[in-house]
């Protein structure tokens, strides 16, 4: 594993060293793939055009990354940023020079890379889902094909700048971005397979959010009986990165647990909410211009998240209460979506069109 790693490093190195004119792009691209983008931005965009991708989206994201936080666990991989600093591999040698960043200094454990797997994972249903939509009538062979080789070297195009970006900002080895995308897109895959999730009812969101939760409870209480702390990579992201304040309870495993989880379950109440239902008979019984309908609500909702989201932080010191509030902020997301702005802006259009009456 040294040899692996140490290889690793050394693409981090040259990526640092020959592309360091490009870090502005690296740090955006880490940025923009995070998977809360997936929950605050292409689920509200996804839910107004396509309904039903949106909530296979969601289902994707919530469980492949509960995926991955169980293999973190199980898999113990080194982070680049720490393994450097730690390893005896370069012996008198000096050790290579890695540049850290804010994101660098994430607290979980580096194997499979969480961004590399989010992004495979969400993006192939995306893209699964837009050449479903665009081959559905029939066409030329040669004009389907290239919009299925279009999309596609898309797709691994942006895997690609995914991976190299958690490779520059020394998060991750090679080989962790590069497992990640394949689970992602294996995950992805079964779930395109699948078609119960559309079926689910309010019981299963609730059971299925609640067995997610305390499978990785029971997992990390097992492995603590055992001897093995789990929050091992935690206190080495504090001891080995260089500045405090880029190390955040955001990024830690029971982080992602909660956010997942609560996502879930909000998505579960709001397509089963009273609201959900009073604002698709108003659009269904006004036949409201879906278009003008679709606009408005995708509008308000982007706007709506946006304000809730720099409104409303949790304290990062206060442990369970972080967990707890990070939980609920994460379930009214998709509650907002489904359910609150649908049923506010059909009203709104509702009483506008009784009043020119």
């Amino acid at each position: 594993m040294d040899l692996l790693h140490s290889s690793g490093v050394s693409s981090t190195t040259y990526l640092q060293t020959h592309y360091s004119h490009s870090q502005g792009y690296f740090l955006l691209v880490s940025m923009a793939t995070d998977l809360r983008n997936t929950f605050f931005l292409l689920f509200p965009i996804w839910f107004h055009v396509q309904q039903a991708e949106a909530v296979k989206l969601v289902w994707v994201a919530v469980v492949g990354d509960w995926v991955n936080l169980m293999l973190k666990w199980l898999l113990f991989g080194e982070r680049p940023y720490w393994w450097v600093q730690e390893t005896g591999f370069y012996g008198n040698s000096s050790q290579p020079m890695i540049e850290q960043f804010p994101m660098t200094c994430e607290t979980g454990p580096g194997s499979p890379s969480g961004h590399a797997m989010g992004a495979a994972a969400v993006y192939y249903t995306m893209m699964s889902s837009l050449l479903a939509t665009l081959l559905k009538e029939e066409g030329q062979r040669i004009r389907r094909w290239c919009v299925r080789v279009s999309l596609w070297t898309l797709f691994w195009c942006v895997q690609v700048c995914v991976c190299l970006s958690r490779v520059y900002v020394a998060a991750h080895f090679p080989h962790q971005v590069i497992t990640g995308v394949m689970i992602g897109i294996l995950v992805a895959e079964y779930f395109s397979r699948t078609g119960q999730i559309f079926k689910a009812c309010l019981r299963s969101y609730v059971l299925t959010s609640i067995l997610l939760l305390s499978l990785a409870l029971l997992l990390y209480l097992c492995l603590q009986l055992v001897g093995v702390n789990l929050l091992w990579s935690v206190e080495k992201a504090w001891r080995w990165c260089r500045r405090a304040e880029w190390v955040s309870v955001d990024t830690s495993p029971f982080a992602s647990l909660f956010r997942n989880t609560g996502t879930l379950l909000g998505l579960g109440l709001g397509l089963h909410s009273p609201l959900y239902a009073h604002a698709h008979r108003t659009v269904v019984s006004r036949g409201a211009d879906g278009a003008t309908y679709r606009v408005t609500c995708l509008s308000a909702t982007l706007l709506l998240l946006q304000l809730f989201d720099s409104a409303f932080q949790p304290p990062v010191h206060s442990g369970a209460l972080f967990y707890l509030l990070s939980f609920c902020k994460s379930a009214i997301v998709p509650l907002a979506t489904v359910a609150i702005v649908p049923y506010c802006v059909t009203t709104g259009l509702g009483y506008k069109a009784e009043k020119l009456l």
